[in-house]
């Protein structure tokens, strides 16, 4: 099993946000958890982080034949990304969508998501758990089509 991991925009940020709390979470750790866990799992994973849609949907489109799902924290773009859920739609993989608590506007950007109709589920929590749980469900989720 496949899955692509993609991180928006300024999530490369989340250590200098994290520093203010003393939590010093980095996007290297939360890269390494979700490695800890796909290892856990059983699943091969991609990590993207991109600042732009249109790469996000080059790299989904392109590797749809090979990926089973999708774990994405649209970040920033998420009221926007209409392209992307136009794709989804059109290839209809297994996805997840997923807000960090820390990264500012997060709640805001998870209720008012264009992904919101069309992703599989959707988690909003601290980070890293929230990446653990996001890349869990996608698990079930793909499991249970098969």
């Amino acid at each position: 099993m496949k899955i692509l991991i993609i991180h928006g925009p300024n999530l490369p940020l989340i250590g200098k946000i994290s520093a203010k709390n003393g939590t010093r979470l980095t996007l290297d750790k939360i890269n390494a958890g979700l490695r800890r866990k796909a290892k856990e799992l059983g699943v091969e994973i991609k990590i993207f982080q991109f600042t732009d849609e249109a790469r996000i949907v080059k790299t989904v489109s392109r590797s749809r034949n090979e990926i089973q799902g999708v774990l994405i924290d649209p970040g920033a773009l998420a009221r926007t990304c209409f392209s992307f859920r136009e794709l989804l739609a059109i290839i209809r993989i297994p996805t997840v969508e997923i807000y960090p608590e820390e990264m500012p506007y997060s709640r805001e950007s998870f209720d008012n998501s264009a992904l919101k109709d069309a992703v599989q589920s959707r988690l909003v929590g601290p980070a890293p758990s929230v990446y653990s749980e996001g890349l869990e469900t996608l698990f079930r989720l793909i499991g249970s089509q098969h």
